[in-house]
């Protein structure tokens, strides 16, 4: 349970987000808080929280939204950053 500013009460909930096998390393998360509006509404935010390391080097990705967040486009987003910074660390040690 969370509380809002105004006092508001919101259930938090945590989970492991699967993650495809890049990088050296790799940990995500997804947090859901659901709630109610003043006027009754119920409301969902999701969150995914991902990193990934590749050598000494690591990105971090945030994909959020009210309601649903595909984990699909954190997983691809994920895939993609690894891979870019896999080519960002080739590119330094040729220019060497």
């Amino acid at each position: 349970m969370a509380a809002t500013t105004r006092g508001g009460i919101q259930t938090v909930e945590v989970s492991r987000m699967p993650l495809p096998p890049v990088g050296d390393s790799r940990q995500a998360l997804r947090v859901t808080l659901a709630g109610e509006t003043e006027e009754g509404e119920l409301t969902y935010l999701t969150m995914d929280l991902a990193a990934a390391r590749v050598g000494e080097e690591a990105i971090t990705v945030t994909n959020a939204g009210l309601d649903e967040v595909y984990a699909e486009v954190t997983q691809q987003t994920v895939k993609l950053g690894v891979q870019r910074l896999a080519d960002l660390r080739e590119q330094g040690r040729a220019q060497i």
